[in-house]
This record gives C-alpha cells, sequence and structure tokens, in this order.
C-alpha cells in the first residue's frame, strides 16, 4: 500500500489492512466454502462477490484511513468552502500566465460573452456565432420555427443567445447582484484519467450566475464550469503517477480536517498544485491543445428564457494563447462527443459527414456502445473525429435528439447497426444504441429525453434501471440546503442532482477505492502490462467487473497464453490460497457446443518454483454475455507458503485452450484476478 502526506504511517494503515482482511477469514460462510473445492465455475448465485458484498465494503473502510466521503471527495458545494473561488480570481491568474499586459478579467469575461452576439451587434473583436451563416440543409429538425442563423464547426447554432449580453455587464462590480457569478461546485474527476494515465483526470469549477438563486429568477440562469485535464507529470508510470493526486482527495475526508483546512488545501491545488504538478488552473489545461484530453471551458445557459423557449444550450470553447507573442483568448469550438443530430436522418444526402458517419464511423462504435452495463461506462470507441461534432447541444427543442433524428421506420443506419448487434449476440435494439449515443451528449446528459422529447423515465438505454434524474438541464444548483438536516440554521452546501447522489459519484467513489487498494498488475489497469504470443490484448472500458478496465482476449487461436509481468505480492498480504478471475465470453461462440478450458499457471523463481498448472476449469458451463467467477483449485501449500513470504518475481499465465474464434465471434473479457481463501 502507498502513503502519503495526512495519512498516518504506512505501518499502521498496513495493520490495519492485514487485521480487516484477516477478520474476513473468520467469518461464517468463508470463502474457501462458497465455491466447488475441485475448481471450476460456480452456479450462478453460489459465489458472493466480495467486492459488491456488505462485508467487503466494511472491510474497505478498515482499509483506507478513513471512508471517502463523496461530499468532501468527489464534489465539494459547501457554501463556506466554495465562496472562497471567484471567477475574477480564475481569469486573473490564467491573466497572469499568459504574460498579456493591460487584458483584465472583466475585458476577458466580456469578450467571452460576446461570442454569443452577432458581429453586427458584436462588442469585442473575437469570433462571433454568425460569423459563418448556417447552411439550410444542416438544421435539423427541417423547418424548425426559430430555426438556427448561425453556425460553429460547420454546423447550425442558435443565434444570438441572449447571454451576449453579458458583454455589456460587469459581473465584479458587485458580488451580490443577479449579475455576478459564484463558485457552487468543485468535482474531482479522477475517473476520467485514461488506462494509460496520461493524464491524471479532470478538475472541474463551477460558476453560476447569482440571478438563478431565487425562484422568481428562474429564467436568469448561467453557468461557467472551468474542466482542466491534469497532466501527468510522470506518464511513465501510468495511472501511478497520479497517486498524489487520488491521495490529496481522499484526505479530503479526513474526519479531522477542520473546514477552514480544507478550503486552505483545495485553494493550494486549484492555484498552486501539488509537489511536482501543475496548478489545476493553467492556460494550458483548458483546450489550448486540441483533442480530447486537453480539457475545456464550457457553458450552460437559459438566460432571460431564451427563445426557443425551453432552448437551454450547452456549448465548448477553448482557451488559446500565444506562445511568442502574449495573447489569450477564450474561443468558441464543437461540443467534444456531440454528432450534430443530422448526421443520425436516414434522409438522403449528398453531404460526405452524413454519409461518413453513418457507413463507416458509426458502426465502428456500436460494440463499444453496446459492450457497457452500467450507464457510467457508456463511451465510444474512440473520440469523435472533430468534422461530425456540433456547436452546441440541445435537447429541447430536438435540434440534437438523435432518435428523433433516426425515426422509427428502416433505414441503412438502423440495419447497420442491428447487424453489428447480432454478430455480437446482444439482445440491444439500434434505438437502445442511438440512446446511448444520445446520453453522451451534453443535452442528453443534461436532460434525457426520447424521440418526442418526453423526460427520463421514458428513455430506454437498455439497462434495467430508469435513466438517472438530473435537476432538469443542470446537475447542480444555484439553491442549497443544510449541510446537517438535523441543523437547518447551520452551514450550507448548494444542491446536486439525484443522478450525482444515486448512479455518478458511487461508481467515482468505487474507481478511486479501487485504485487506492488493488494492484494494477492484477486489475488490468495498466496497457501493455500482460501480453499474449497469440492475439491481442487491449484494455476495454466498457466490460469491467473493477476499476476503469478489464483485459479483452481478441479472437484466441485454439491455445492463446495470457502472461503476466512479474510483481510483488507484499501489497496483497495475507495472499489467500485460490485463485479466481471475472471471465465474461461472448454468447457468439465459432462452436457452441464445446467451448473449451482455461488454466492457470504459476511460478516463483525466487521460491525456486518453476511454472507450474494450478488448475484448469471448463468453460462450457459459463453464462454467456455475463461475467462469471471462475474458481481454480486450492493452490499447493509450498506456493501459498511462497507468496506469503513477498516475493517480487511472481507470474501468473492463463492458457486458453477453445476453437478459435473468428473476427465475428466475440471476445473474451478477463477482469478482477486475485487470491482468495
Amino acid at each position: 500500500m502507498r502513503s502519503g502526506a495526512g495519512l498516518g504511517s504506512a505501518w499502521a494503515w498496513w495493520s490495519a489492512r492485514s487485521a480487516a482482511l484477516a477478520t474476513l477469514a473468520l467469518l461464517p460462510a468463508a470463502c474457501s466454502d462458497l465455491g466447488p473445492e475441485d475448481g471450476g465455475l460456480a452456479e450462478p448465485g453460489e459465489l458472493l462477490d466480495l467486492a459488491e458484498s456488505e462485508t467487503a465494503e466494511a472491510a474497505q473502510e478498515v482499509m483506507l484511513p478513513f471512508a471517502i466521503d463523496p461530499r468532501k471527495s468527489l464534489i465539494v458545494t459547501d457554501v463556506d468552502i466554495v465562496s472562497q473561488f471567484s471567477l475574477q480570481q480564475v481569469l486573473q491568474q490564467l491573466i497572469t500566465q499568459s504574460g498579456v499586459t493591460g487584458l483584465t478579467p472583466l475585458t476577458l469575461f466580456r469578450s467571452f460573452m460576446d461570442t454569443h452576439r452577432t458581429g453586427a451587434t458584436g462588442l469585442f473583436s473575437v469570433p462571433h456565432c454568425d460569423d459563418t451563416a448556417a447552411n439550410t440543409a444542416d438544421i435539423y429538425p427541417p423547418g424548425a420555427s426559430n430555426p438556427p442563423t448561425g453556425s460553429i464547426n460547420g454546423w447550425p447554432v442558435l443565434c444570438p443567445r441572449a447571454v451576449g449580453n453579458e458583454s455589456a455587464s460587469d459581473p465584479f462590480a458587485d458580488p451580490n447582484a443577479d449579475s455576478a457569478y459564484m463558485a457552487t461546485t468543485l468535482t474531482n474527476r479522477f475517473d476520467l484519467a485514461p488506462p494509460d494515465g496520461s493524464n491524471c483526470g479532470e478538475y472541474r469549477i463551477v460558476f453560476a450566475r447569482r440571478g438563478g438563486r431565487l425562484d422568481a429568477n428562474s429564467l436568469q440562469r448561467n453557468f461557467i464550469i472551468f474542466e482542466a485535464r491534469l497532466p501527468n507529470p510522470n506518464p511513465s508510470l501510468g495511472r501511478q503517477g497520479c497517486s498524489s493526486v487520488v491521495d490529496f482527495w481522499l484526505n479530503q475526508s479526513n474526519p479531522a480536517k477542520s473546514v477552514a483546512t480544507r478550503t486552505n488545501e483545495l485553494l493550494n491545488f486549484y492555484f498552486n498544485g501539488l509537489d511536482g504538478f501543475e496548478p489545476v488552473i493553467h492556460i494550458d489545461h483548458y483546450g489550448h491543445a486540441p483533442g480530447a484530453e486537453h480539457g475545456q471551458i464550457r457553458t450552460n445557459d437559459f438566460l432571460n428564457g431564451s427563445l426557443p423557449v425551453g432552448a437551454w444550450s450547452l456549448r465548448e470553447f477553448r482557451l488559446v494563447h500565444g506562445t511568442s507573442t502574449p495573447s489569450l483568448k477564450i474561443t468558441p469550438s464543437f461540443v467534444k462527443d456531440n454528432p450534430a443530430a443530422r448526421v443520425f436522418s436516414p434522409a438522403s444526402s449528398s453531404d460526405w459527414r452524413v454519409n461518413s458517419f453513418q457507413g463507416t464511423l458509426f458502426p465502428q462504435m456500436v460494440e463499444r456502445l453496446a459492450a457497457a452495463d452500467d450507464v457510467n461506462r457508456f463511451a465510444y470507441k474512440f473520440p469523435m473525429t472533430s468534422n461530425y461534432n456540433g456547436g452546441e447541444s440541445l435537447m429541447i427543442p430536438l435540434q440534437n435528439n438523435y432518435l428523433n433524428a433516426l425515426g422509427t421506420g428502416a433505414s441503412t443506419l438502423r440495419s447497420t447497426i442491428q447487424a453489428k448487434l447480432t454478430a455480437m449476440g446482444s439482445s440491444l435494439t439500434p434505438d437502445q444504441i442511438v440512446g446511448r449515443a444520445q446520453a453522451l451528449s451534453c443535452s442528453g446528459c443534461h436532460e434525457p429525453a426520447d424521440r418526442n422529447g418526453a423526460g427520463t423515465s421514458n428513455f430506454d438505454v437498455g439497462l434495467s434501471a430508469p435513466f438517472p434524474t438530473t435537476l432538469v438541464f443542470t446537475h447542480t444548483s444555484e439553491k442549497t440546503e443544510p449541510i446537517d438536516s438535523n441543523n437547518p440554521n447551520g452551514p450550507r452546501r448548494f444542491l446536486i442532482s439525484p443522478a450525482l447522489i444515486n448512479v455518478f459519484l458511487p461508481f467515482r467513489q468505487q474507481v478511486m477505492t479501487d485504485y487506492l487498494l488493488n494492484d494494477p498488475v492484477l486489475g488490468f489497469e495498466t496497457p501493455g502490462a500482460w501480453t499474449s504470443p497469440q492475439t491481442s490484448l487491449p484494455l476495454h472500458t466498457g466490460r469491467v467487473r473493477e476499476g476503469i478496465s478489464s483485459l479483452e482476449v481478441r479472437t484466441p487461436a485454439s491455445i492463446t497464453e495470457i502472461v503476466s509481468p512479474s510483481f510483488g505480492t507484499s501489497a496483497l498480504l495475507p495472499v489467500g490460497d485460490r485463485i479466481k478471475l471475472e471471465l465474461f465470453v461472448s454468447v457468439v461462440q465459432p462452436n457452441p457446443s464445446s467451448i473449451g478450458t482455461l488454466e492457470a499457471r504459476i511460478e516463483i523463481p525466487s521460491a525456486g518454483i518453476p511454472e507450474q498448472s494450478v488448475g484448469v476449469v471448463g468453460l462450457d458451463g459459463l453464462t454467456r454475455g455475463a461475467f462469471n467467477t471462475v474458481a481454480f483449485p486450492q493452490l499447493p501449500g509450498n506456493i501459498v507458503s511462497a507468496l506469503l513470504a513477498a516475493p517480487s518475481d511472481v507470474k501468473l499465465k492463463f492458457r486458453f485452450a477453445v476453437t478459435p474464434m473468428t473476427p465475428t465471434s466475440g471476445s473474451y473479457y478477463m477482469d478482477k484476478v486475485r487470491f482468495e481463501n
């Protein structure tokens, strides 16, 4: 286990962890009683999955120095804390870093808002929303009332927006005025750190226009969200190079810390940076370098009940600065991973973007969209190519409703999606796949709606649970509630959505916990760590049982070996006496009546143990299209003793002996390898 500033001694944490695991071994229904003694597959429901049991949750609290409090370590909305962050302070830091002389936060803010105006009414020399007129053929739905007149990235946008009037206001003159902006939310998105650890996730500050805090002014709303991607200073270490950041956020849950201490630490993290890390608020962290992994600034506005009525607009901006000559601008950009609705329409088109999207690009996304059984894991196979991304994201009216654009009739795109789903043995429908794409759009996440614009209860993405509920086009609010419901007159915090509370935060908490407690070698969290002479082994972030990724064993041959790097067991003590893993097998099999077997092998050279088999299990009884727990026979005593001695040169090998898979057959997915008693 790692240690870090504020975590107490490593020995104290280690002792608590060992004691917790030792206690688990003494519980009734011990792990050794949960599976077949001779190894093999458990019947459905026979094995207790400790990672999801109350016992494991309690053990995690003991293993960590204190439990993770989501409202301290994942999202912070305490008024006493966020009130110490100001929009003026953020803009001034960016200006100072740019070296531009004479530029003020007020001018930067006003020019930013001015981009929502037309060129004729604009007050600043910036890109305006009608610099390029909308192409009527691109407007969706066709014949819409109050159609978009401007365009960004070649796709229509509503122009002008009432929020452009902010370019003539001064939000800093009176901090209590309706036109002022207040910080409402600090967000830890370590869960967005990619498997290769090229960055350490995204860290956000949400500013809300104060006019939206009162019911009477519910049409005076605008949110500005600074979403910084934090570079990993040691990318060669992968996600392990981010350990200081994760430890920092864990420490925010320390019950011994006062509000003042937490405030000072958060201010330092955002404005100064941890040792070895750049500050979160940095001119290079908001999209200066284009691409999905370089951050952005976003707005979500409903100012003055912008027409057409109900048209919340979500837009994205890049902070661009000069290199040789100092300059700094906040410029409109396309909304990443938000394809324009028209590319889903079956209407005949000569537009290469529509034909390319439907014929080539989107079919490549179907497997990844279909693979997830958790809304938190919805994702595209790769970032959406910029040409297809819209200039804004709207759901009401229907400009960005992909389901509405797809329609209900037969179409080439619908047939292509269905063919992909059939080939992978998925029971999902084309509508559910397009619904998942819609859920990934900004407006689809902020206000999920079916093809007719109805709300979340009708939004079907193929999950058993209803789609999570927002606060109506926002996940955060300008309104507050008591932090302690038993003390209504005590400290307050800004409201957050039920979707955050019940769905998104629990997932992010689990990602953080897995990172803190688990060995990345055994959890398939490090690209390229496991190897195979026979096939490719990409990481997959859709079908996952722990952490952020599993290992995809793609088109294995008749004999395929999956080999771990050498690893140590000191962080796994006390090591269990049986190897288990989670294994997913596709519904589509070249020989459905005989899948094959999986063998586990182990070697520990320093203990004089050469590579040897520790068991073979048959896969024919596996439930296809789902993860199953595979339990190998109990390890011999000499191997258990060697593992308990904390060697550093253990190596595992899994050998598939199966009917060779074809490119049209599904892959195997392996996750959560562990030693259990």
